[in-house]
């Protein structure tokens, strides 16, 4: 309780100026780590000082981040993905903060073919969901971070890993980890967004993030942060 009222008081105090935005976000090496640095901290910033707004960033897990959105305790969660249900409870802009390849991540030794097995094991990150993707009969083990699931394939205590695979091969980078242990098997390529709370503000929020990241782009901004960090972001 006091976590969340901590949030909260941060962000009224905040909210007392007009030229403030809070984002939250799973922390993701090189992307969104928790001391405001990567790239989707950066490249958001950029976005919203085109607009003459300030960045205010917060770091929890995926799941934590999308209930504080809903609850209109922060602004927005950095790096959704749109379904139905979402559009329903949250304001999404038009412009997509990044397209990432999505897929299963798992030791070399490991077949392909043992994710068709009952008793294979697919750490997911909590909140996130790749059901359709997966096949039905394997079994599902949240995870709070890519950290943990590395660690939990060398073990073998889950068989595959399901995320970004650009995700996975920035905290193995991270993690001192070698690539050359691990396969990537890409499942999906799919949209990442930033959706708003579900409010007037969220959506003025929404529309000034399709106007700063446009601006970013044609400013050249963007794909110089992309090469910066070694993203593949095609332009807006």
């Amino acid at each position: 309780m006091n976590y969340i009222w901590m949030i909260f008081t941060a962000v009224i105090s905040a909210s007392i100026s007009a030229e403030t935005i809070t984002l939250c976000s799973l922390e993701r090496a090189g992307l969104s780590q928790k001391d405001g640095t990567g790239y989707y901290w950066e490249l958001l910033r950029a976005i919203y000082r085109e607009e003459g707004i300030e960045l205010i960033h917060h770091s929890a897990p995926f799941k934590r981040c999308l209930q504080l959105v809903e609850r209109e305790i922060v602004d927005g969660a950095v790096a959704v993905f749109r379904t139905p249900e979402r559009t329903m409870k949250f304001n999404y802009p038009k412009s997509r903060l990044n397209v990432s390849t999505y897929g299963l991540s798992y030791l070399k030794e490991t077949s392909q073919k043992e994710i068709k097995k009952g008793e294979s094991s697919v750490g997911i990150i909590r909140g996130y969901d790749f059901s359709e993707w997966l096949p039905s009969n394997i079994k599902l083990v949240s995870l709070n971070s890519n950290t943990q699931a590395i660690g939990m394939l060398k073990l073998k205590r889950i068989q595959y890993h399901a995320d970004d695979l650009q995700d996975v091969l920035f905290t193995l980078k991270e993690m001192g980890e070698r690539p050359d242990q691990f396969a990537f098997k890409s499942l999906h390529t799919k949209n990442l967004y930033v959706p708003f709370t579900k409010n007037v503000r969220g959506q003025n929020l929404a529309d000034r993030f399709d106007i700063g990241i446009k601006k970013v782009s044609i400013r050249g901004e963007l794909k110089k942060l992309a090469e910066k960090y070694g993203i593949n972001q095609d332009p807006v």
